[in-house]
């Protein structure tokens, strides 16, 4: 959706979590990787969804673990396919990933009902089959310090 004209031409409203800094056809291709490798779930409820022909998914969103503006690699396991909802409950902390693929409601409270409902039955993490593109325990600990403010 367009929002305004900037010094640098017609900017967007981009995909969450991909900041200015590499060439826009490197983020288009992690983006795509991160859906196929996910096979188009949402890897915290296992919800499955159709592919989109469209630039960008409209039910899911391949949300960095460690922000890319905060020094998070473009690296397929820095990042993950989840539906929209879920995806503001990770980017809030109220939903963290142990390096077991856990998943932990860390402020139940916050947590919408919506989203609760939902949650994978087995309390895991859907991870691509390739070893290489699933999450790093490197970016999964960041996400935890940094969701526990240290």
């Amino acid at each position: 959706m367009a929002t305004s004209r900037d010094d640098r031409g017609w900017s967007e409203e981009g995909q969450r979590g991909f900041e200015a800094g590499a060439p826009l056809e490197a983020y288009e291709a992690i983006y795509r990787l991160v859906l196929m490798s996910y096979r188009y779930r949402c890897a915290i409820t296992g919800e499955q969804f159709l592919p989109d022909v469209g630039l960008i998914h409209p039910h899911l969103d391949v949300v960095p673990i460690r922000p890319r503006a905060l020094g998070g690699p473009l690296e397929i396991s820095n990042f993950l396919a989840l539906e929209e909802h879920v995806a503001k409950a990770f980017r809030a902390g109220i939903l963290s990933v142990e390096d077991d693929y856990r998943v932990v409601v860390t402020r139940p409270e916050a947590l919408d009902r919506a989203v609760a409902v939902r949650l994978h039955p087995g309390g895991r993490l859907l991870v691509p089959d390739e070893a290489l593109f699933r999450p790093s325990p490197a970016h999964l600990a960041y996400a935890r310090r940094a969701n526990r403010g240290g």
